[in-house]
């Protein structure tokens, strides 16, 4: 690669990794160039993901700069991207089985969301100070006991692929089942009351704000009735 002085920061002649010249400039040894003024044979990660290929593990060659310089992605070498790889099976239902576990609370069961990696505990269950039960719920138990028994088979796997997809896809099946059925036992009026009292305090908070808003409109000198009503463009 060749350049100008440090000091000079304009468009300069650039050695491409193929023998070309491509006008660009270097900054700390790394070619830039600007959107859409790139040379062929560089792709960002995204589009070579969108092309199926990744990186294969080269250090970037360049960087693409827009925005004034204020955004930027690196820039890799088409002719070094190899293939993605494709996941397993097996692989697949032990992501599904780990996101499974980070949705039930260690208190109060399956939620609809993912619980806290520290106590496990939802959202609500961390605001409301609650300890996490001695051993969790029941559904809770079940899902850790079922990723203690996945990496007990994986360090004893035979190298069988059907066996592996066969025992893969059972235990997807009861983790699912067991779930719903974990579901099902939450005590419905319970969480319907602690729902009504959280949107009960959330409507007192927002009538409170909205009084304190209104009294220092009407503290100010330049306060007048009509912006309420009007609104603000």
């Amino acid at each position: 690669m060749t350049g100008h002085p440090s000091g000079d920061r304009g468009v300069e002649w650039v050695q491409l990794w193929d023998g070309r010249r491509w006008p660009g400039r270097v900054r700390n040894g790394l070619p830039e160039f600007r959107f859409g003024q790139a040379p062929s044979g560089l792709s960002t990660r995204r589009q070579l993901r969108d092309r199926g290929l990744s990186r294969g593990g080269q250090e970037p060659f360049a960087r693409l700069t827009w925005k004034r310089e204020k955004r930027f992605a690196w820039l890799y070498v088409d002719a070094k991207a190899t293939a993605k790889r494709t996941p397993s099976d097996k692989q697949l239902a032990a992501v599904n089985k780990a996101l499974a576990a980070r949705k039930v609370c260690a208190e109060c069961g399956p939620v609809d969301h993912y619980v806290r990696t520290t106590d496990q505990l939802c959202g609500d269950c961390h605001t409301a100070g609650v300890a996490p039960t001695a051993g969790g719920t029941a559904g809770w138990r079940t899902v850790q006991a079922w990723q203690d028994g996945a990496t007990d088979d994986d360090a004893d796997e035979t190298g069988d692929e059907t066996t592996e997809h066969d025992e893969a896809t059972a235990a997807s099946d009861r983790a699912a089942a067991a779930l719903a059925r974990t579901e099902a036992r939450l005590d419905t009026d319970g969480k319907t009351a602690h729902d009504a009292q959280r949107d009960e305090q959330l409507a007192r908070w927002h009538t409170d704000d909205q009084a304190e808003r209104l009294a220092a409109e009407r503290a100010d000198s330049n306060y007048q009735p009509a912006w309420d009503e009007r609104g603000v463009a």
